[in-house]
């Protein structure tokens, strides 16, 4: 979120419309969350159906019997427990920090 929220003002908008039909270009849409309101519940819409068919389009069914995060090889984690627990907790603390950034960004916009 942190990444998405800055790319556009650090390397510009993509060219072209957003939505030909109401003459919305992305160059008109705010960063932030000024920018729910300016994009069309068409593209809200569109965006939620692409969520949906990646997450339901595979592996759904080991989402249900898996371990969350349990991908079959041990890069990120550890076969050793002490090890394991240790990066895990890394990664929630990453999260937490993460989630306190963009929230920051959010307040700076007013």
């Amino acid at each position: 979120a942190t990444m998405g929220y800055i790319t556009p003002e650090v390397i510009g908008k993509l060219p072209g419309y957003l939505s030909p039909s109401a003459g919305l270009k992305f160059a008109d849409i705010p960063n932030g969350l000024a920018a729910i309101s300016k994009v069309p519940t068409a593209g809200w819409a569109q965006i939620a159906a692409y969520f949906g068919f990646v997450e339901f389009s595979g592996g759904f069914t080991d989402y249900q019997t898996g371990t969350p995060g349990d991908y079959g090889f041990k890069v990120l984690t550890s076969s050793d427990p002490a090890e394991k627990t240790k990066k895990l907790a890394a990664e929630i603390a990453n999260g937490r920090l993460a989630m306190v950034a963009i929230i920051g960004m959010f307040f700076q916009d007013g």
